[in-house]
């Protein structure tokens, strides 16, 4: 059952050329050439890994070879998914790693068609509201104040990330990618180069928080550089030992370290919060759709504007001002 479930049948016109290919070599070499477009961070290749395995489980568990796997081997993959309680965005990022490997097998002319081309996860069902988790303005001081106001390269470092989360609305990856070599200054002062998700984009950060960020700088001093340069954020051990660039997981660490610390943690509350938590205060603040969508590197203005729906949505109590009374 195992050799079946990790070879894969290809198109017959390269059969004797890479026969010999199983699906882990497969695997391999598309996350090494083409997630990312070849330059995918250690997390992510680790989640695509983990949810092709997934796939590739499931194929062996119900006798399917992934060479040969139909539509309706991958609707059945997503329903056992649904069934185990799975959220539609856990589904939704199997489905799109599955997807994308195996179109990149058909462009590469080893398979015929992606089975999983036209299968998506189901719809989220929970409102707007409910899937937009994020502070309001005293919670995010609250989140600040946890922070030990010392001049520790650990606590500034921490100080320093959760502001340009969730004042600059920075998301974690892009914490993660920042390098000193990004940030430069210009007539309107600090400017920092975001490595975002597809494109780049310039900040402009805040007073407060470019202070903090350099404060953090001269306190840490020069590290260790790696492939992407002299990382911004690093791993900091006991004593203050800085050492190599924060993973993603240690992003998560620090932030719902301090949530917890404020009495702020909730379910669904972590990283990604402090983002929308920039993106609902500063429309509070502008009532500006446009603002959101620069500061936050939005390519469609509509996903900025889910933040003025979760803004309006408890205002809007306009039948109150009908003169009938009920009782």
């Amino acid at each position: 059952m195992e050799e079946k479930a990790n070879s894969l049948v290809i198109a017959p016109t390269r059969q004797a050329e890479i026969a010999t290919l199983d699906v882990e070599s497969l695997v391999a070499d598309w996350l090494h050439l083409d997630v990312a477009n070849g330059d995918a961070c250690s997390d992510t290749l680790k989640t695509y890994r983990g949810n092709f395995a997934a796939w590739l489980t499931w194929c062996g568990e119900n006798s399917v070879h992934p060479g040969q796997a139909t539509v309706e081997n991958v609707k059945g993959w997503r329903q056992d998914l649904v069934a185990a309680g799975s959220k539609p965005s856990t589904i939704s990022l199997k489905l799109t790693t599955v997807r994308r490997f195996y179109q990149s097998a058909v462009d590469r002319g080893i398979l015929k068609s992606n089975p999983a081309a036209n299968v998506r996860a189901p719809k989220e069902r929970r409102a707007v509201k409910e899937q937009i988790k994020y502070l309001s303005a005293g919670e995010a001081e609250l989140l600040f104040r946890a922070v030990p106001k010392d001049s520790e390269i650990k606590s500034l470092r921490d100080k320093a990330m959760i502001g340009l989360m969730a004042l600059e609305g920075l998301r974690r990856v892009e914490i993660v990618r920042a390098s000193v070599s990004d940030i430069g200054n210009d007539l309107e002062g600090l400017r920092l180069l975001i490595h975002g998700k597809g494109k780049e984009r310039f900040i402009y950060p805040r007073e407060d928080t470019a202070q903090v960020l350099q404060d953090y700088l001269m306190a840490r001093g020069a590290v260790e550089r790696d492939v992407h340069g002299e990382p911004l954020f690093v791993q900091i051990r006991k004593g203050g030992t800085a050492m190599g660039r924060i993973s993603r997981t240690g992003v998560n660490k620090v932030v719902d370290h301090y949530l917890q610390n404020a009495g702020l943690k909730r379910e669904g509350l972590s990283c990604h919060a402090l983002r929308h938590t920039c993106g609902a205060l500063l429309y509070q603040a502008t009532r500006d759709v446009r603002a959101v969508q620069e500061t936050l590197g939005h390519s469609n203005i509509a996903t900025s504007a889910g933040y003025a729906h979760i803004i309006e949505r408890g205002k809007a109590r306009y039948t109150r001002e009908i003169p009938v009374k009920i009782s």
